[in-house]
C-alpha cells in the first residue's frame, strides 16, 4: 500500500514538533502521523516520547515506524547472530550494513517529512483534489486509499440502485458534486464550507446547486459510510423525478433501509437490506416502554421522528417480503407523476405529496381495500418487528446510546444503560467508552468514569480528548497530574478540546 495514501490532514491526523526537531517518524494505519517526536520501539508497542508524557501505540495501530539511528536487538536467532558478526542487519526484509539501513532510514525520512509540507496545503480546501465521473464531480481532502473507497462504494451504489429501481437518469444530467472533508469544525472544515450545522455529519442538497456533502470521521468511518448512504440515497431518489420531492415517509425510511447496507472494498460489493441496528434499539426501546406505532399514525403524520425507526422497519419488512415487495417499489415509483396520486407544492418548483395523501396512495397500491386489510398489515409488520428483526451485535447499542444523549431531549439515563448494554456485549468502540465516561462523570460516578477513560486510551492512544477528559475526572488534589494530562493532549492535538458531536 502507497505510505503517501495514508497521509491525513493534519486538524485530525498530523502532530507536528514545536520544540526540538527529532526526525523520527511514526505512521499509523488510519492515516495519522506523529512527526519530530523521539520514538522507541517494543515488543508490542512503539512509544512516543511526548515531552509531558510517553504514549505507546500499539503494534496493531502502526502502519511504520521510522526510527533514525534506531539501536540493534539482541540477536534472536543463530542467523542474526552470525550476520551481525559481519556486521550486517535485517532491515526490509533484507541483510544490509548498518550504515546502508541508516542512509535508507535518513532517505524515508526525509520523504515522509515532504509529503508531511506537502499536505500542509493539500488539507486547505481551496488545494482539495478533483476527480470526475460520468455520475459524480468530487472534490476532497482524505487520504487517496479512503477517497478511493468511498469513490467506488458511491459509483457501485449508483449503478446498483438504478438498476433495483429501473432508473434511467437523464442523458443531459451533469455529475453531482460530492465533497468529502477530512476536518470537522476548523476554518477549512465540513462545516466552515459546506455550512452544515453543528452535529451533522453529512447532508444532501436538494435544491440547485444539488450536491453532496460528508465529513470523514477517523474514529469512526462505519458510520461516515452509513451516512453515505442515506443521503446518497435521498438523490438517487431524486432521479426518480427531479422535479419531486420525496414526502418523509417513505422518503427518510428509505434511505434508513439503505443506510444498513454494507460495502466490500475488495471485492467491490454492496449488500443492502441489512439490520439497521441503531434504529432497531430504539425501535425495541419503544417497545418495552409499550408503545407500538401504528400502521396509519406512521403514514399519514407529517415530519414524524419515527419514519428514522418504525419507518424503517416497515420499509425493511416490505422489501423483505415477496407478496409486498413488489408491490412497494411501484408505490414509491407512482408517488411523482402517477394520475391516481394527489400532489402539492413543495416550494423550489418541486412537487410533493402530503402524508395523509401518501397514506391513501399506500393502501390502493398495496392492495388494502378495507381497515381489516390495514390492521392485518399492521399486524404482520409487528409480528416480523418484534420475531424476526435481531440486535446480533455492540454496534445498535452503541449508536442507540449516543442519539439518546445527544440528540434533544437527551436521554442520558437510557444512554448509560444502552452504553454498558454496549460493552457488555463486547464492545471495543473507544469513543463509546469517552462518551459512556462523560456521562458518568458528569452525574458524579468520576471513578468509574476515569476506567473508562482509561480504557479508550488503550484503545486509541493518541486521541487527546480522551486526555483530557481524563484529566477532568481527576480529584481536585491531583493537581500535577491533572495539568500534565491537559498538556499532554494540547502537545498530541492542539484542538484536543473541540468535543465533536455528531447525531446521526
Amino acid at each position: 500500500m502507497n505510505w503517501r495514501s495514508r497521509l491525513i490532514c493534519a486538524a485530525t491526523a498530523l502532530v507536528l514538533a514545536s520544540t526540538q526537531a527529532w526526525a523520527d517518524v511514526l505512521l499509523l494505519v488510519d492515516g495519522r502521523i506523529v512527526d519530530a517526536k523521539p520514538l522507541v520501539r517494543e515488543a508490542e508497542a512503539v512509544v512516543v516520547k511526548f515531552e509531558n508524557g510517553d504514549v505507546r501505540v500499539p503494534l496493531a495501530l502502526v502502519l511504520e515506524a521510522v526510527i533514525e539511528n534506531e539501536p540493534l536487538d539482541e540477536p534472536a536467532t543463530p542467523e542474526e547472530a552470525e550476520q551481525r558478526k559481519k556486521g550486517m542487519v535485517r532491515f526490509d526484509g533484507r541483510w544490509m550494513s548498518v550504515r546502508t539501513r541508516d542512509e535508507l532510514v535518513s532517505k524515508r525520512i526525509a520523504e515522509r517529512k515532504r509529503a508531511a509540507e506537502e499536505l500542509k496545503g493539500y488539507r486547505l480546501w481551496r488545494n482539495a483534489r478533483e476527480e470526475r465521473t460520468k455520475a459524480f464531480a468530487y472534490k476532497h481532502n482524505v487520504p487517496a486509499d479512503v477517497f478511493a473507497s468511498y469513490r467506488d462504494l458511491m459509483e457501485t451504489y449508483f449503478k446498483e440502485f438504478c438498476r433495483a429501481w429501473k432508473i434511467k437518469p437523464p442523458k443531459d444530467l451533469p455529475p453531482l458534486s460530492v465533497n468529502l472533508y477530512c476536518d470537522y469544525d476548523g476554518p477549512d472544515g465540513f462545516l466552515q464550507v459546506s455550512g452544515a450545522g453543528w452535529g451533522v455529519l453529512g447532508y444532501f442538497r436538494y435544491v440547485d446547486p444539488m450536491d453532496l456533502n460528508f465529513y470523514y470521521d477517523r474514529l469512526d468511518p462505519r458510520g461516515t459510510e452509513e451516512v453515505m448512504f442515506h443521503e446518497t440515497n435521498h438523490y438517487l431518489q431524486k432521479l426518480i423525478d427531479l422535479k419531486f420531492s420525496y414526502p418523509h415517509f417513505p422518503g427518510e425510511s428509505l434511505a434508513e433501509y439503505y443506510g444498513a447496507s454494507s460495502w466490500d472494498p475488495q471485492t467491490k460489493k454492496i449488500t443492502t437490506g441489512l439490520v439497521l441496528e441503531g434504529r432497531l434499539v430504539e425501535v425495541q426501546n419503544d417497545i418495552a416502554a409499550g408503545t407500538w406505532v401504528r400502521l396509519q399514525a406512521l403514514i399519514s403524520t407529517e415530519d414524524m421522528y419515527e419514519h428514522y425507526t418504525w419507518g424503517w422497519s416497515l420499509v425493511h419488512f416490505l422489501m423483505n417480503r415477496e407478496e409486498y415487495a413488489a408491490k412497494f417499489q411501484k408505490f414509491v415509483l407512482a408517488l411523482p407523476s402517477a394520475k391516481d396520486v394527489k400532489r402539492s407544492s413543495e416550494g423550489f418548483g418541486l412537487q410533493t405529496v402530503r402524508q395523509a395523501d401518501v397514506f391513501e396512495a399506500f393502501k390502493s397500491y398495496l392492495g388494502l381495500k378495507d381497515d381489516d386489510a390495514v390492521v392485518e398489515l399492521e399486524r404482520k409488520w409487528h409480528a416480523y418487528v418484534r420475531d424476526e428483526l435481531k440486535v446480533t451485535s455492540a454496534r445498535g447499542l452503541e449508536q442507540a446510546a449516543m442519539t439518546a444523549s445527544r440528540t434533544y431531549p437527551p436521554r442520558p439515563i437510557r444512554a448509560k444503560r444502552l452504553f454498558k448494554e454496549a460493552l457488555d456485549k463486547g464492545s471495543q468502540n473507544p469513543v463509546a467508552m469517552h462518551r459512556y465516561g462523560q456521562l458518568l462523570a458528569a452525574d458524579g460516578e468520576k471513578e468509574s468514569a476515569r476506567e473508562l477513560f482509561k480504557k479508550a486510551i488503550e484503545r486509541d492512544p493518541l486521541e487527546a480528548s480522551f486526555y483530557n477528559s481524563l484529566a477532568e475526572a481527576l480529584p481536585e488534589s491531583d493537581k500535577s497530574e491533572r495539568e500534565r494530562l491537559r498538556k499532554l493532549a494540547r502537545e498530541i492535538d492542539p484542538s484536543a478540546f473541540r468535543d465533536v458531536i455528531v447525531i446521526r
